[in-house]
């Protein structure tokens, strides 16, 4: 089984004859199953109004589809972000000028581009399509956790790396708390483990909604870092002419989180980056956003010496 988190941004009619609608907050998930597979898609309906919605739903995802008509500012920071968070299989339902317009653009940035109509055959052979390569580290990040009667504290949420299982110990991040999964459930089916790109219900033994909250990062690695301070190599879109200075104010966005920083040093590509609150130096994708400059999303990159 190869589950798959699709994003997708666009006409959401053609998504809701696509798959079912699931859960919501600043994302919209729709869920369906191809040839046994379960596949997830994240529609941030705030964008383009929020930059962070899109950049969320980008951290978890392994594809995407847009259905456009035509190009704008809010094309250009969807295709931007799928450039920096290494989202290289597209699906695009669109006239084939705009297709055209679309691989022109794309061209430098090593995504393939595939027309699609909106219809389920489609879908099932973009969903065949190789998914990306998984982590080997057990991972999850979390966007909702609320409780339930009779339950306790539940979360959804996804599964970034490993094999998470039943009774598995994980520590959360930013809490410090260790909570001890229960269950797991994959599209409301009791589950004994869940693989890379599964979105998951977790039931814990003993947690509070508090101890993992939205963007809680659970994981099970030792030896973890967390800095106040941390060093990226980021990579810049040869298109953006935005240039981030010393000193400028930006936020930083990884899985699901989104915290204020400040660009304190800059030298051959490394960023070191001050931060309101201990951040993980995990071999994670961290975007960088400006909200006052055009595109808003300025450059992303991984930790590094």
């Amino acid at each position: 089984m190869v589950n798959q988190t699709i994003l997708f941004f666009g006409d959401e009619e053609i998504l809701k004859d696509l798959a079912k609608k699931g859960s919501e907050t600043d994302i919209r998930y729709y869920n369906t199953k191809i040839s046994g597979d379960e596949i997830t898609f994240l529609y941030p309906f705030k964008f383009p109004e929020r930059i962070q919605t899109l950049l969320n739903a980008a951290s978890v995802a392994n594809k995407a589809i847009l259905t456009v008509g035509e190009l704008d500012k809010s094309i250009g920071e969807f295709l931007l972000a799928l450039d920096y968070h290494r989202i290289t299989t597209l699906g695009v339902v669109a006239d084939q000028a705009v297709v055209a317009q679309i691989k022109k653009i794309t061209s430098g940035m090593g995504i393939s581009v595939y027309p699609l109509n909106p219809k389920y055959e489609d879908l099932e052979k973009f969903a065949r399509l190789p998914a990306g390569a998984a982590k080997n580290d057990n991972m999850i990040v979390l966007d909702q956790s609320f409780q339930v009667k009779g339950v306790g504290t539940v979360s959804l949420g996804f599964v970034i790396g490993g094999q998470i299982k039943k009774h598995m110990v994980m520590k959360a991040y930013p809490s410090g708390k260790s909570v001890d999964i229960k269950s797991i459930q994959i599209m409301d089916v009791d589950m004994d483990s869940a693989s890379p790109f599964s979105r998951v219900g977790l039931a814990y033994r003993s947690a509070e909604v508090d101890d993992v909250p939205k963007g809680t990062i659970l994981y099970s690695q030792e030896g973890i870092e967390f800095a106040e301070s941390i060093q990226l190599n980021v990579r810049t879109n040869q298109t953006v002419k935005v240039t981030p200075a010393v000193g400028e104010k930006i936020q930083l966005n990884f899985l699901f989180n989104n915290i204020n920083a400040e660009i304190s040093d800059i030298s051959e590509g490394k960023y070191l980056i001050d931060v309101d609150k201990k951040v993980p130096v995990i071999d994670e994708i961290f975007s960088i956003t400006s909200l006052n400059s055009s595109p808003r999303v300025i450059g992303a990159g991984k930790p590094g010496n």
